[in-house]
């Protein structure tokens, strides 16, 4: 992203979510009906200035879904995400998994600079206090029965960020017992079978939590810890 000033706070931020990126990589994209025809996507704007946030879902040229509403906690809610995206501006772009969904983000200042922001739709690549944000954003819907992806934080639970350990609590059905395991696999999942070394071999366990530590709030030492083996396709 870029620099942006000290002082200054976004008062617009639109975000378009897409489950098949089909390669985009490009905003202008969605401009274009004939290109558009045969992806889903959902979208979100907060408008400080009209006191509106909307949110649309739609697949290809059929729109499922369009909501507005007025609430002058639009300054508020773009005042949180000032802060985030500050920190976020900070960081490397992340990588991009071009086989997962992604959002794109433009950002428009009350300076007048506009930054537009792509990454993928997980914990690591967007700012660490979206899920708060989308809970906020989110209860306003609710007179509406949304089930949209963008307004969901189920979605966004997984993604290692750079200083964190991945621990899994794994629980092994022979022993009865369930204990943490390290992992640099961020694609375990709650419900994999597993396997983990012990001093008397390896056992097959199976993951019932995943959960993400930095280095200050880890529940054990990382060096007490086995590591899993490897995930067990069922």
């Amino acid at each position: 992203m870029s620099k942006i000033k000290p002082d200054d706070y976004l008062v617009n931020m639109h975000a378009i979510y897409v489950l098949d990126t089909l390669g985009i990589r490009d905003l202008t994209y969605f401009d274009d009906p004939e290109q558009n025809r045969s992806i889903y996507r959902e979208e979100v704007e907060i408008n400080a200035d009209t006191y509106e946030i909307q949110y649309k879902r739609a697949f290809g040229y059929e729109a499922l879904a369009t909501h507005t509403l007025k609430t002058k906690e639009t300054d508020f809610l773009l005042r949180e995400l000032t802060e985030a995206f500050a920190e976020v501006a900070e960081l490397p772009a992340p990588e991009l998994d071009e086989e997962a969904p992604t959002v794109h983000l433009r950002l428009t200042y009350k300076s007048g600079q506009v930054v537009t922001y792509l990454c993928n739709f997980d914990r690591r690549s967007l700012p660490k206090n979206w899920t708060r944000f989308v809970s906020d954003v989110r209860v306003k819907f609710d007179f509406y029965n949304t089930r949209g992806d963008l307004l969901s934080d189920k979605l966004i639970q997984h993604g290692r960020r750079d200083d964190e350990f991945i621990y899994c609590t794994v629980y092994d059905h022979t022993t009865r017992n369930r204990g943490y395991s390290l992992t640099e696999d961020d694609s375990i999942r709650a419900g994999d079978r597993v396997s983990v070394p012990t001093e008397e071999g390896f056992i097959t366990g199976k993951v019932s939590k995943v959960e993400y530590f930095t280095a200050e709030n880890v529940p054990a030492p990382p060096e007490t810890l086995q590591k899993i083996a490897k995930k067990i396709n069922p």
